[in-house]
């Protein structure tokens, strides 16, 4: 990587570089328009899955038996972001940043309780990986946070914050909020944290419900939220005008439109969809990896 991308300079943030070269009126935003609420734009598409069905099985008979199609989604988009590195920014302090590594946020919807918190893991990738290594990152990291209990050490330390008094709870709150506001939370915080990072994952298909438009939230910098639904079988007609079997994965997105035109957007989703058409394209690096701008 060049020099000129990896040194650190005044105003850069500890999980991030502020970017100085993008359009003016890009670098004004934050200032126009406040609050991811604001500034919120989502959409609803469907990917072809057929592919990945076979494919699934091929590399569950040579080892991976525990690979799903959720491990393709973050496959997928991993390597979006590899070549749309945009897609991997965001807004804090009223400054646009690009994000130093790709974290992903995977949420769990819990044991099915009304009242279930659910868990939330944060897996780092880099631009490079492949299926075989967002396969294997992701179950380390569940594994570990299995055996460490951390989601029991959560739950405890929310069950103690609850009992304090609002106002010393609100008061909490919003120091953290102004130390993230100037970037100056430990990186050990914003590593761990379900509210930092390049995008949150959720999978609504396992509980048979269609994908769920997330908004993004105030606190912290997470700028796009993506929930992938159930897998519907649809009938069409290929180009001899037979009758076929296509499978699509609906899947919503939310993202935040300061980060990027709608047509770069656009442009990302549509890598994403062709590397769910083409898993099999996933199982080698990608020939470059883009970088942002300055």
């Amino acid at each position: 990587m060049p020099d000129q991308y990896t040194r650190r300079r005044m105003t850069d943030r500890k999980d991030g570089r502020r970017l100085r070269t993008i359009s003016p009126l890009f670098q004004l935003s934050p200032f126009t328009v406040l609050t991811p609420a604001d500034a919120a734009g989502s959409f609803y598409d469907a990917a072809d899955v057929t592919a990945i069905e076979s494919w699934l099985k091929s590399r569950r008979a040579a080892g991976d038996e525990s690979m799903s199609l959720l491990h393709v989604v973050i496959a997928a988009y991993v390597r979006m972001l590899a070549l749309r590195p945009a897609m991997n920014r965001f807004v804090s302090g009223r400054f646009l940043y690009s994000r130093d590594d790709i974290d992903i946020v995977l949420s769990s919807g819990g044991s099915g309780a009304a009242d279930a918190g659910g868990m939330n893991v944060t897996v780092r990738f880099q631009p490079t990986d492949t299926i075989s290594d967002v396969y294997r990152k992701i179950n380390t990291q569940v594994d570990n946070l299995k055996a460490d209990q951390s989601a029991d050490r959560l739950e405890r330390v929310a069950s103690t914050l609850v009992k304090t008094p609002r106002f010393v709870l609100r008061f909490a709150i919003a120091v953290l909020r102004w130390l993230d506001y100037h970037g100056l939370l430990r990186r050990s915080l914003t590593e761990k944290s379900p509210y930092h990072g390049s995008a949150l994952i959720s999978d609504e298909g396992g509980f048979h419900l269609p994908p769920v438009r997330r908004s993004l939230n105030s606190t912290g910098a997470l700028p796009v939220t993506l929930s992938v639904g159930r897998i519907r079988t649809v009938t069409e007609l290929d180009r001899l005008g037979k009758p076929q079997e296509r499978k699509y994965m609906d899947f919503a997105v939310t993202y935040d439109t300061r980060i990027a035109e709608s047509s770069y957007v656009g442009s990302a989703f549509r890598y994403f969809r062709y590397y769910l058409a083409n898993p099999d394209a996933l199982e080698h690096p990608p020939e470059r990896v883009n970088e942002d701008a300055l």
